[in-house]
């Protein structure tokens, strides 16, 4: 094994104990524990990522209807790994299944629609979307000013919506709502197509430490302004004492003066 003795130049020793240090830390064995809470999150998510896709088809369907058998033959569009029918027995809450005709002389096949339960959560959750429109809008904007030339591809920001809190309609409703804003190029989904910021906003490159410190450093304004009105109305009133003191002094100085003259 090649060793070194204390004669050998210094920069060699130096690089030697480096190499040494480096060989006892890749040789280091990091014990593999499994973290529960992410694992089902992970799950989790998975299950909802497939619920969503399978809603979005059938609520993109005229009437937000659609047969059984129809949605049978797009599951390999939908990446759904199960039947439809196994699928709905496992999500039982989301839609309702009824009889109908495709055709007005056909016979009756099953189609399902978004359940009373689901149009609840989705009103419930456009509830909170429009409530907190303001902060997506920020959120956006910030979003934009960190990319180069402040364009992000179209595509790519719809894959990555849910990650950031953007609403599903984000590029169909909420961006032409503000075009002070947003600029969009070309059709998501038709070929090459970008979302530019168009106007920069200095409130929304701050951080969050910077905005705290300027509302501290406003509230200490406002703070240090009321000490000093505190501390003038302590200093009138003290003089006003003093004077009151004095012209009651001055008083009876002047009317025992009045009463020595008297005598």
């Amino acid at each position: 094994m090649f060793s070194l003795s204390r004669n050998s130049n210094p920069k060699t020793l130096i690089i030697w104990s480096s190499l040494q240090f480096t060989f006892s830390i890749s040789s280091l064995k990091v014990v593999w524990r499994k973290d529960q809470s992410l694992d089902q999150a992970i799950q989790n998510d998975k299950q909802w990522r497939l619920c969503a896709r399978v809603v979005r088809e059938v609520l993109n369907e005229p009437g937000q209807v659609i047969p059984l058998r129809y949605l049978e033959k797009r599951r390999e569009r939908l990446r759904l790994p199960i039947k439809i029918q196994t699928f709905l027995a496992r999500n039982l809450g989301l839609f309702e299944t009824y009889m109908d005709r495709i055709k007005p002389k056909s016979d009756p096949v099953r189609f399902f629609r978004a359940s009373d339960r689901l149009n609840q959560f989705l009103e419930e959750e456009k509830k909170i979307y429009s409530e907190n429109e303001p902060l997506i809008v920020s959120k956006l904007c910030k979003l934009l000013m960190m990319a180069k030339d402040r364009v992000v591809s179209a595509d790519k920001l719809v894959d990555v919506k849910r990650e950031f809190g953007f609403p599903n309609d984000l590029l169909v409703n909420l961006v032409p709502k503000y075009p002070e804003y947003f600029r969009l190029y070309g059709t998501p989904g038709e070929g090459k197509s970008y979302l530019e910021l168009v106007s920069w906003n200095d409130n929304f490159g701050k951080s969050v430490i910077e905005k705290r410190a300027e509302e501290e450093s406003r509230l200490m304004g406002i703070r240090k302004y009321y000490l000093e009105e505190a501390e003038n109305s302590k200093n009138r009133a003290a003089m006003e004492a003093f004077l009151a003191k004095l012209l009651a002094t001055i008083s009876a100085v002047k009317a025992a003066y009045g009463e020595l003259q008297m005598a």
